[in-house]
């Protein structure tokens, strides 16, 4: 099948022809591995095998799944990676598919590790060696103990990891893989080499060297052993032996065109045993040369080495300044890089090189190496939380078991009394809240029978002065008058016709006078003003008051077929102090020019309408005013409705409906 290595304008092979699935996506999956193919076009490929997967079968398609998860992750593509492992771990489970749970928690620990994410990546190598174990599995259980122990190595946990590393030995040995033996044992002397405990480290690497002579495809481990074997004589002051391992290591021809850093690193590491062992030949020009090929690869670890071995030799030959600069220059890229280690060996250096800075740079040396200390324990700390979940774990801390349960049934103990502390203090203080809205509620009904009574009482005042005016005039008033009239009416007048004519006249309007008097006594004793007072008189009289407090003209507009006299008191209460309140904010907050108030009936409820053309305000702090609480909490006990429609700027619009 033709590959297509293009960058521009891919052309995607025709799967047309093939009658399978699973075969063409084996194919994209193949594609996606060759790695003369430029990475855009591999992504594409890997991204083509998933979109195949939806149409197969759950066994098959998360079997897929996991593959393309590997791959993914090999071509740092996090999207598709996350993406198609967290499918393949749920199909995995869905299908308690024990070997495809474990190598799915395998991918995630690769993906965790490589981004230095050592918790997550450890937790998830644990997870998988236990669902390999179970399965049983030998082999990859043991892989993810040397994965397991190569972090708790990178955290300076030594012992957890040669623990580790010695459960996974017999695994390894038990299958007969000689590489992964090879490289338990290198990791066991590399472990060792940094507890300084050399002799163990050098009997370790040449273990390992025994187990590599059974692997065929050996590629740099034996020059990489010899290497590490020549740092443990070099570590240990055996400098001769250091150059014996060194040498054989460069006598290899192919090192530099197998492996450019390690030819570098071999190189380096000669010419400091040969600066350690006071052999001056040719040092300088190693050292140089090594730098030189880190440099051309760009490998900032070892470039920072190889600045920190050439200040080492320019300060014993007295170029102090050259040293400084040196040293200085390896403890920049260290910092750049975090490769603290480094940092520290190049404060050190400092603080021996450039005496008049000598305390500056032994302080920082001192802060960082306590910092460094501190976050190692706590690392280490965490992942002795997770590592001793384990069946070991269990097993080292059942006496502090019981001493846990006893803590944790206490502080079970004590919270539970808390909390029911806490409750019946909240408890007591809405009895309370409700006591008190209670009494208000009492009080606002006494305060408002009392003055309906009040208005009742004038009301009655009115009428009965308007009865007592009414009886004075017909009885009194117009009495004298129609007498008077009677009298003057008999009187024997005699003159000229103009004066008869206006006694006439006179006598006349005297009569008309009576009967205006008679019919204003009537209209003052039938058209008594009835009582107790009309509620909407009683909410215009408010509305009026708070007008001409707040500067707004008002409208208030109502149904006149609402039977206020049949409405239960309770109700006339709360909606007036509801109206009331509604008026204080209106008068406070809203700075309305126009207040409307309108009462409507459809058919058994109440709809009380408040509106203004105010501020208004946000809908977030609908619910937050006492008033409007207030208001809510007087609609609930009608067992109504509330609403608040408002808006920046937008007026505020009041609704309460309740039942007749």
């Amino acid at each position: 099948m033709a590959l297509f290595t293009g960058c521009n304008n891919t052309q995607l092979p025709d799967l047309s022809s093939l009658a399978k699935e699973k075969d063409s996506i084996s194919i994209w999956l193949n594609n996606a591995r060759t790695d003369t193919l430029p990475l855009p076009d591999r992504k594409q490929f890997l991204t083509r095998a998933y979109s195949q997967t939806r149409s197969l079968a759950d066994s098959t398609k998360q079997e897929f799944l996991r593959k393309i998860a590997y791959r993914a992750n090999g071509l740092n593509d996090s999207l598709l990676f996350q993406k198609t492992n967290r499918e393949a771990l749920r199909l995995s489970y869905h299908l308690r598919d024990t070997f495809a749970m474990g190598d799915t928690h395998w991918n995630y620990g690769i993906y965790y590790l490589d981004r230095e994410t050592y918790d997550s990546a450890y937790y998830h190598y644990q997870e998988a060696r236990k669902l390999f174990e179970r399965v049983p599995h030998p082999y990859y259980s043991g892989k993810m103990l040397y994965n397991m122990a190569y972090i708790l190595g990178h955290l300076k946990d030594y012992t957890g990891s040669e623990v580790l590393l010695f459960q996974a030995i017999p695994k390894f040995e038990s299958e007969g893989k000689y590489k992964q033996l090879y490289q338990c044992y290198n990791f066991l002397g590399v472990i060792y080499d940094e507890l300084k405990e050399y002799e163990k480290a050098i009997s370790y690497h040449k273990k390992a060297l025994e187990y590599l002579k059974k692997v065929d495809d050996k590629s740099v481990y034996l020059q990489d052993s010899q290497n590490n074997i020549g740092l443990s004589y070099q570590n240990q002051g055996d400098q001769p032996q250091a150059l014996t391992y060194f040498n054989e290591v460069l006598n290899d021809p192919f090192l530099k065109s197998k492996d450019i850093k390690l030819y570098a690193r071999v190189l380096d590491n000669k010419a400091f045993s040969n600066f350690l062992n006071n052999d001056t030949i040719n040092i300088l020009r190693d050292f140089q040369k090594a730098l030189r090929i880190r440099h051309s690869v760009n490998h900032i670890p070892g470039i920072i080495i190889s600045k920190l071995h050439l200040a080492q030799y320019y300060g014993r030959h007295k170029d102090t300044a050259r040293a400084i600069s040196l040293a200085g220059e390896a403890f920049d890229l260290a910092t750049s890089i975090h490769n603290n280690r480094d940092v520290l060996t190049a404060l050190h250096l400092l603080s021996r090189l450039d005496h008049g800075n000598s305390s500056t740079y032994l302080e920082k040396y001192i802060r960082l190496s306590n910092e460094l200390r501190e976050k190692e324990r706590r690392r280490r700390n965490k992942f002795i939380r997770i590592h001793y979940e384990t069946e070991q774990y269990i097993e080292r801390t059942r006496q502090l078991s019981a001493q846990k349960l006893w803590i944790s049934v206490i502080a079970a103990i004590l919270i539970l009394i808390l909390l029911l502390l806490y409750i019946l203090n909240r408890q007591y203080a809405r009895n309370k809240l409700l006591y008190m809205e209670t009494s208000q509620q009492k009080a606002n009904e006494q305060i408002y029978l009392l003055t309906l009574k009040q208005q009742a009482k004038l009301q009655e005042g009115r009428n009965q002065e308007r009865i007592r005016i009414s009886e004075e005039l017909h009885d009194g008033i117009l009495g004298d008058l129609f007498g008077i009239r009677m009298d003057w009416g008999f009187l024997k007048l005699e003159g000229d016709a103009e004066t008869l004519r206006k006694h006439r006249y006179y006598l006349e309007e005297l009569h008309r006078i009576e009967k205006r008097i008679r019919e204003a006594s009537h209209e003052l004793k039938e058209k008594l003003t009835p009582y107790p007072l009309d509620f909407i008189l009683m909410v215009k009289r408010l509305i009026r008051n708070r007008a001409k407090t707040g500067n707004f003209e008002y409208n208030l507009i109502h149904d006149d077929t609402i039977a206020w006299d049949e409405a239960d008191d309770f109700v006339k209460v709360n909606l007036y102090r509801i109206i009331e309140e509604a008026l204080q904010n209106c008068i406070k907050h809203a700075r309305a020019s126009v207040v409307c108030v309108r009462f409507k009936q459809h058919k058994n409820r109440l709809r009380l309408i408040i509106q203004d053309d105010g501020v208004g305000f946000s809908p977030r702090k609908r619910n937050k005013g006492i008033g409007i609480r207030n208001m809510q909490s007087r609609v609930r006990k009608l067992k109504g409705t509330f609403q608040v429609d408002s808006g920046e700027q937008q007026g505020t619009t009041l609704t309460v409906s309740i039942p007749l």
